[in-house]
């Protein structure tokens, strides 16, 4: 961010005038979108951090792949309140009702990409930095529950862009999803 400021010497008005309304305009006029991702999960028990690499998807307005190609090949798949797992050829189907923590954090992730600000106000206290070419987005959650299991969600991207997404636990753990187009 800093060497975006000094490389590009944009006037401070300009970051300024980038709120979450205009990124949340941005992320809704993408209707689909299929990337790669490299995932790093910095655990205090494991000496290295857990790799994982594979693709997301996105489909408006409520479906979200995650396909783990590496170390061993695993499905999410979310659509609507239905979620299925598939690893090691077994599927497991759920619902997000029956998990209001996990349809916060999954409701909250959909929310950013569909770029509905309020459905991600009423799960997140939202802090936006940046400006177009080079924004964060910090997600603090309001549910206690959810506190308790994330403490900060970090976005970083540019323009309808999601470049890496952090996700800090309250212990210190975190994972580092970096984000790349297919």
């Amino acid at each position: 961010m800093l060497a975006f400021s000094l490389c590009c010497g944009a006037p401070s008005h300009a970051a300024d005038s980038w709120k979450l309304a205009d990124l949340m305009a941005a992320m809704s006029a993408v209707p689909s979108t299929s990337l790669r991702f490299t995932e790093k999960k910095y655990v205090a028990i494991l000496k290295e951090p857990l790799t994982l690499s594979g693709t997301l998807n996105y489909k408006r307005p409520d479906f979200i792949e995650k396909h783990v190609l590496s170390p061993h090949e695993e499905r999410y798949t979310v659509a609507g309140v239905n979620v299925r797992v598939e690893s090691k050829g077994k599927k497991r189907d759920l619902s997000l009702d029956a998990y209001p923590v996990i349809r916060a954090f999954v409701d909250s992730i959909r929310a950013t990409l569909a770029g509905d600000g309020q459905t991600l106000q009423r799960f997140y206290r939202t802090e936006l930095r940046g400006a177009r070419d080079a924004w964060v987005l910090n997600l603090e959650p309001l549910d206690v529950q959810m506190a308790e299991q994330i403490s900060t969600v970090r976005l970083s991207g540019a323009g309808s862009t999601v470049d890496e997404v952090v996700v800090f636990e309250p212990g210190g753990d975190k994972s580092v999803m970096t984000i790349a187009p297919q």
